[in-house]
């Protein structure tokens, strides 16, 4: 159980260092060209970067439904994966 739960938390930082390695731009585009977003995005929400980051890679970008969808369920997997160990400890 635990190394599924390790893999659930690194695999999305694996895949944002390796999009920043390997495909820069489709990171720094998004962001503007500042490196700190990116970097914040890696350690406290990196779905949510990731998702960000192909929804603004995407024809329409942030304002259309489908990139708002992305960016909700970019959001939507960081919670959960934040908040899975909070109701074990309640019990």
């Amino acid at each position: 159980m635990c190394l599924i739960g390790l893999l659930g938390i690194l695999a999305p930082r694996v895949v944002l260092i390796a999009l920043w390695f390997f495909n820069e731009p489709f990171v720094m585009v998004a962001f503007s060209g500042a490196w700190i977003w990116p970097l914040l995005g890696l350690f406290l929400l990196p779905t949510t970067t990731l998702a960000y980051c192909l929804a603004v890679a995407m024809n329409d970008g942030v304002s259309s439904f489908s990139g708002l969808f992305v960016l909700a369920v970019g959001i939507l997997i960081d919670f959960g994966i934040l908040g899975s160990g909070r109701g074990m400890l309640r019990n």
